[in-house]
């Protein structure tokens, strides 16, 4: 895959991905704040230590209830191969407040331009970053294989070398416009960028239904 930059923003690739390094050691450091120590934080606390399925009455279902909540915060479907922490914890971000994200899709003869943006700065950080991974690893061939993710990507790891890149950002956000001269690659680029746009608006409902098909 060959990555280009439009004017005025080369200095858009530098600044990404020293945005995903320094993403990656906050949140390395945050995660070991988090696990050292004596006793637990967060989640690990309080009347769900224990996990016990042994509660009786009205005790029971406070407990099974937050265990609902606990599998939802932990999203194992968004692990893969070798992703690191950074990455599932964007993926989180991203599904979580997938309602506060506006995402436009303009289909081109041959291939796509997409404008993802958000006001939320946190959010605008997690998607910023997820895209400086996603586009490393697609110009070094390296498929994450996320346990949800849409077969259609996987495709497009195959012809990965195929697949001219350019990035800039926006005032909320970041514009990817991604091309081939390809046919194949061109419909398979148009068909992941519905399926993500898809993800954006309605979250883990658009994943369940498609992994039920």
């Amino acid at each position: 895959m060959r990555k280009t930059f439009a004017t005025g923003a080369i200095l858009l690739s530098t600044a990404l991905f020293a945005a995903a390094a320094d993403a990656s050691d906050a949140y390395q450091k945050m995660h070991n704040e988090h696990h050292s120590g004596d006793g637990h934080h967060g989640h690990h606390s309080g009347e769900y230590q224990g996990h016990d399925h042994h509660g009786e009455g009205e005790a029971k279902k406070p407990q099974k209830h937050a265990r609902h909540r606990h599998d939802m915060v932990n999203m194992p479907g968004l692990q893969g191969v070798d992703t690191t922490e950074v990455e599932i914890s964007d993926l989180k971000t991203i599904f979580i407040h997938h309602r506060k994200i506006k995402r436009t899709v303009e289909n081109l003869p041959n291939g796509i331009r997409t404008v993802t943006e958000t006001e939320d700065d946190d959010l605008r950080d997690s998607i910023i970053t997820h895209v400086a991974f996603m586009v490393t690893r697609l110009e070094e061939g390296r498929n994450p294989k996320v346990i949800i993710q849409s077969p259609t990507l996987d495709l497009l790891f195959d012809k990965y070398d195929e697949i001219e890149t350019t990035i800039e950002m926006t005032a909320q956000g970041i514009e990817v416009i991604q091309t081939s001269a390809n046919g194949e690659v061109v419909a398979l680029l148009q068909q992941h960028a519905a399926e993500v746009s898809d993800l954006s608006e309605r979250g883990m409902q658009a994943v369940h239904e498609r992994m039920m098909q």
